[in-house]
């Protein structure tokens, strides 16, 4: 193996000594850069029937193959020399350092820019022509190989080249229907009470319904005849409006509020909401 290498670099440097450095990513497969330009990669093939194993790509796209590695770098040193290596957009007055491949698992890579994801590899188990790795961007498939190394490849110049997806920023994903299912259970708990599939009980007597959407609490009250829902401020509120035996009214409402609020514990937006109540201004 380290004669490979030396082979390669001194190939490298006695074509385009100023330019050109090879960077190993594996024993089959190379990585060919002009500066911090990468202008190809040299990987090997192992499909059966074949001789000429060796093959030189850009961008996913094979440009030469040949049964020895040296002949595939000279050709990549060749055209490189007089600028007939494929690249689709007029070269930038400086390219961007390539992303950094960070391991997640075996099965699972990602591209990273700045510390910002721009690209994932992941690997899929069905067979499309024994292409199994994948490059996904936005949750959606942007191209497909045979190894992980030729998509870190293919993400690499597509991302130099300004030809790669924009990856949209991280989002927290908003509570799932098991999180708030949990969150209103642990609030019956605290008083008591049980929740089942279809509401919230207090031993045979069903006393209403609490839930979330798009992120907006809410309560409905089997003694409410409309049975409307009342949006509120969290899972604590709404398993506590629908405990009462009835909703208290002005100081009373405040007084038991706060047994099971304590003002030091409430969220600033909440704490907003109630100063502003018309339940404390009563009170």
């Amino acid at each position: 193996q380290a004669e490979l290498y030396n082979h390669l670099e001194a190939q490298a440097q006695a074509v385009a000594p100023e330019s050109l450095t090879i960077q190993e990513i594996h024993s089959h497969h190379f990585e060919i850069f002009a500066g911090n330009q990468l202008i190809a990669y040299i990987t090997y093939d192992n499909s059966e029937f074949i001789t000429q194993r060796w093959v030189v790509m850009v961008r996913g796209e094979e440009q030469f193959r040949h049964s020895t590695i040296a002949r595939c770098l000279r050709y990549v040193e060749w055209h490189h020399k007089d600028g007939s290596l494929p690249t689709p957009l007029p070269a930038p007055i400086e390219y961007p350092e390539v992303p950094t491949v960070t391991e997640i698992s075996f099965h699972d890579q990602e591209l990273i820019v700045d510390g910002e994801l721009v690209a994932s590899i992941e690997y899929d188990h069905d067979n499309y022509q024994d292409l199994y790795w994948r490059v996904i961007i936005n949750k959606e498939e942007i191209y497909r190989d045979t190894t992980p190394a030729r998509c870190h490849s293919y993400v690499k110049q597509a991302y130099q080249q300004g030809m790669l997806p924009v990856q949209k920023p991280f989002e927290e994903p908003s509570a799932t229907g098991n999180e708030i299912m949990v969150q209103i259970a642990d609030e019956c708990e605290k008083h008591g009470l049980e929740l089942l599939e279809d509401g919230i009980y207090r031993g045979d007597e069903k006393l209403g319904q609490a839930g979330q959407d798009n992120g907006n609490w809410w309560f409905t009250r089997t003694d409410d005849a409309t049975q409307q829902r009342i949006f509120c401020n969290s899972a604590s509120d709404a398993v506590w409006f629908v405990s009462r035996a009835e909703l208290p009214e002005g100081a009373d409402f405040l007084n038991e509020y706060l047994q099971y609020h304590p003002l030091e514990q409430m969220p600033p937006v909440e704490l907003k909401h109630l100063l502003d109540s018309a339940e404390l201004t009563t009170a």
